[in-house]
């Protein structure tokens, strides 16, 4: 258990240096800016056993960095018949898992073909209109053999992140197995980040809709992240669920 919770020991200090565009609009550029950046952030580099970062950023100027697990893979949904397939590295192919989904406004609710207990799951982003759609991210507490970050021969039953992007990815994010709160400032192009015990952290941040590039050191390479689908409802001031 050492062994492993030593391999998450990421640096914590993040300078942010975002791709693309909050130009052409100065009077606002201060209120631009910090929407823009507004949401949660995944990193699209991480390590052979899943393990990386996931940032958030909440409109009180509030933010989180998150050290988790992932696993992605693609879907296909058709009517009510959700399909999900995931590479499963110990037997060196691509595996296949079967649901029937229902899915209410901010609810979902699947059944696996091979007939194991319901999986429940409740959006994480709402925004208030309920609409029927699969897009997005969902919280579940009972996910079995999403991340596998335990060897074991029956799937285990962990609370999981499970996200469906619009072109039809599928990623699975465990809770975090470190996490830090800091405060932010973003205005006139630059952002400061303020984290416990440590000295302000200054940079010239530029935002795109969907694509941010983020130094987690100070000397160190500017690593890319993507937003996490439908996730810039952040306005609700609240983090993200977590058990």
């Amino acid at each position: 258990m050492k062994k492993w919770l030593s391999s998450m020991r990421v640096p914590f200090l993040v300078i942010l240096s975002i791709v693309s565009s909050t130009d052409g609009f100065p009077d606002h550029a201060a209120d631009k800016d910090k929407h823009s950046i507004l949401g949660k952030w995944d990193s699209r580099i991480r390590s052979n056993n899943g393990s990386g970062l996931t940032l958030e950023f909440l409109s009180d100027e509030t933010f989180r960095e998150d050290a988790d697990f992932e696993k992605e893979g693609r879907y296909t949904l058709k009517d009510n018949r959700l399909t999900t397939y995931t590479w499963d590295v110990k037997e060196s192919r691509e595996k296949q898992r079967a649901f029937d989904l229902t899915i209410s406004g901010d609810n979902i609710t699947m059944k696996e073909s091979s007939g194991t207990a319901e999986i429940h799951m409740d959006r994480v982003c709402k925004s208030g209109s309920a609409v029927d759609n699969i897009l997005g991210e969902w919280f579940s507490p009972n996910y079995p053999g999403a991340v596998p970050v335990f060897p074991a021969e029956m799937p285990l039953r962990f609370p999981v992140f499970v996200e469906f992007s619009r072109d039809n990815r599928v990623f699975f994010r465990s809770t975090p197995a470190k996490s830090t709160r800091g405060q932010y400032e973003f205005s006139d192009g630059a952002l400061v980040l303020n984290l416990p015990s440590e000295l302000p952290l200054k940079s010239k941040p530029h935002v795109s809709s969907d694509q941010a590039d983020i130094r987690i050191a100070t000397k160190g390479p500017e690593i890319p992240f993507r937003r996490v689908t439908g996730s810039e409802c952040a306005a609700q001031l609240k983090p993200s669920k977590q058990p």
